[in-house]
């Protein structure tokens, strides 16, 4: 028997049937025939309630009256249990009473007993609709009750305002202010608010005919219960819940955070003001590859150039490297890295290196150590670099070997080369006035003269080097040809050729006193070594020229030249290879003049004898030699 369409709930149906009388049978045959309904039949209310315990129904129909049991009222009682199924009355109507009596009892619904066709697809209809309406609210009082449990167990505050009026707030959001959450609710969101604050949140909640703002996000300051303020971090949106706008959204407390992040800004800038006024230059890289993110102004004051540069190539500064020293500095910084990448970064790296400042042409020493951050799993985060300027402790440090060399110097030459020649002036004198020749008084003029030379030498050492320099626009090519004429007298089988010199900024006095010395060396250590075809001395010939760019200047011989063994040393004060004949102080006092206008000075492999070369720019290669 077909009984029409019926409202299908998810799943069977679960129908008990209590029913004493004999129509029951039908009642069960035609709702067994209907899709979806799983139907079962008892006597009597109790049994009724026994089965729907032990086996829960989806909806019960019952009669009204049983003959000698327990009525509907018992029957009703399971309204009482978790998840009540619905009661559906299926009795003939022959009072309006009945049907008052069923609805005030608490029956679902109420359906004419009849045994037709039309009146079971009426129950089989009213029975799916009153458990698919059953079911519908269990799940929703199941879902209220996870929201309450989600709501009550957040983290964060959560609230409804309607109308400017609290609406709902969770147990998180009532504790932060310091109330019971009945205390909150109902009343002006803005009472719990700093009055400094409450702008924003009335201009956030003010209703838009036109251009409403449906989220919000703003930050307010309230006040709780004991008057201690709170920072919180709200979240709305704006949506309509039975017709009415309301606002729904979240409350964070970030004051700690707040609080931690002005700390952190305050640090930030105490760290960056330390370091800015630090006289060295620090800078910050990438840990994986030399990937500048922040230097100090000090790189612009020691190096001459703008940081912006090092941020767009941080390997630019290389080319302001001494020549001798980049390509060693590159390959330590590319070690450094593969270290680091290879997870076998050492605590701490160190470079020392020349440079030359941009616009400048004195080279400055400097030193570099770059230490590894860690992170609290030991991964290397960044590379902090402290670049320290060590010209000036080099230059004492110079400063002091070279006086202590000057001293040794002047204990060897008051100990031996003025005690040689002085004793051989006593002797000679003695001699002179025992045997009353007057020709060993010209061996004593020759000695005094020696001592003379070496007093002179002394003093020249030792004033260049307490002197100012006194720097001014000369012709070097002058500052020779004067030289030349305080050493040349009295001098056979020597030619001066002096070429073309540039004009530059230098101590006319010392110039001349580097020419001398130079040429002085030559006279002595190279006139002796030329042998011409016939065994007679030959010509000797120095020449003075500049170097290719004119970025210095050459003074070279023909004569045997220097041993490559000893042209590391023969600038060292008292270094000399002409035994009891020379002071080893000449090519010294060179090097000290060059020194004092940043100037270079070499000894090379001449073309047939002894070269020296004096660079303007000793950052660099000196260019092609003559």
């Amino acid at each position: 028997m077909s009984l029409g369409p019926v409202t299908r709930a998810e799943g069977p149906i679960r129908v008990l049937i209590v029913d004493d009388t004999e129509a029951v049978a039908d009642t069960v045959a035609a709702l067994d025939g209907c899709d979806n309904l799983d139907v079962a039949a008892v006597a009597d209310p109790t049994a009724a309630l026994e089965a729907h315990a032990e086996s829960p129904f989806d909806c019960i129909v019952t009669e009204f009256g049983f003959d000698g049991t327990a009525g509907l009222d018992t029957l009703l009682s399971v309204r009482e249990s978790p998840n009540p199924p619905p009661v559906i009355l299926f009795t003939r109507l022959d009072s309006e009473d009945v049907v008052s009596e069923a609805f005030a009892a608490g029956v679902t619904d109420v359906v004419d007993k009849r045994s037709t066709d039309a009146q079971f697809a009426v129950l089989a209809h009213r029975i799916s609709k009153a458990s698919v309406a059953a079911r519908q609210s269990t799940e929703l009082d199941e879902l209220h009750e996870w929201v309450r449990v989600i709501a009550d167990q957040s983290l964060v505050g959560l609230y409804v305002i309607r109308d400017g009026r609290v609406e709902f707030v969770n147990e998180y959001l009532s504790n932060l202010l310091g109330y019971d959450t009945d205390e909150v609710v109902d009343r002006p969101i803005t009472d719990f608010i700093v009055e400094e604050d409450r702008a924003i949140v009335d201009e956030s909640l003010r209703d838009r005919s036109h251009g409403s703002v449906e989220s919000m996000s703003y930050t307010v300051r309230v006040r709780d219960n004991a008057d201690d303020l709170t920072t919180l971090e709200i979240t709305g949106q704006r949506t309509t819940v039975d017709g009415e706008q309301v606002v729904v959204g979240t409350a964070m407390d970030v004051t700690a955070r707040l609080e931690s992040e002005r700390l952190l800004r305050r640090s930030e800038r105490l760290t960056r003001q330390i370091i800015s006024s630090l006289p060295d230059m620090v800078f910050i890289s990438e840990p994986t590859e030399f990937d500048v993110i922040y230097i100090n102004d000090q790189f612009e004051d020691a190096w001459g150039r703008d940081v912006s540069l090092l941020y767009e190539d941080p390997f630019s500064f290389l080319d302001l490297i001494h020549v001798d020293d980049r390509d060693q500095l590159r390959r330590a910084i590319d070690e450094m890295f593969a270290d680091i990448r290879d997870g076998v970064a050492d605590e701490q790296y160190q470079f020392e290196f020349r440079f030359l400042p941009e616009g400048s042409d004195t080279i400055r020493w400097a030193n570099a150590r770059a230490v590894p951050l860690l992170d609290e799993h030991g991964d290397v985060t960044n590379i902090i670099g402290v670049v320290s300027d060590l010209t000036e402790r080099i230059s004492h440090e110079r400063e002091l070997a070279q006086q202590n060399a000057r001293l040794d110097a002047f204990a060897r030459v008051l100990s031996h080369d003025i005690r040689g020649p002085l004793a051989v002036a006593q002797g000679r004198l003695e001699l002179a006035r025992e045997l009353d020749d007057d020709s060993h008084l010209d061996h004593v003029e020759r000695a005094h003269r020696r001592i003379a030379d070496v007093v002179e030498d002394v003093l020249s050492l030792a004033r260049d080097e307490r002197s100012v320099l006194d720097a001014s626009e000369i012709s070097l090519a002058d500052s020779a040809a004067t030289g030349w004429e305080m050493c040349s007298s009295n001098v056979d089988h020597v030619r001066c050729e002096i070429g073309e010199l540039p004009v530059v900024e230098a101590d006319e006095s010392r110039a001349t006193r580097l020419f001398e010395n130079l040429f002085r060396n030559a006279l002595q250590h190279a006139r002796g070594g030329r042998t011409g075809a016939t065994g007679d001395d030959s010509d000797l010939v120095i020449r003075v020229g500049a170097l290719p760019s004119h970025r210095g200047f050459f003074v070279e011989d023909n004569g045997p030249g220097i041993p490559p063994s000893i042209r590391d040393r023969v600038f060292d004060s008292g270094f000399s290879t002409k035994d009891g004949d020379g002071t080893g102080l000449g090519l010294g006092i060179v090097r000290q003049i060059a020194d004092s206008h940043g100037w270079a000075i070499r000894a090379v492999d001449g073309a047939t004898g002894a070269r020296f070369e004096v660079l303007f720019d000793p950052v660099g290669e000196a260019g092609e030699t003559e």
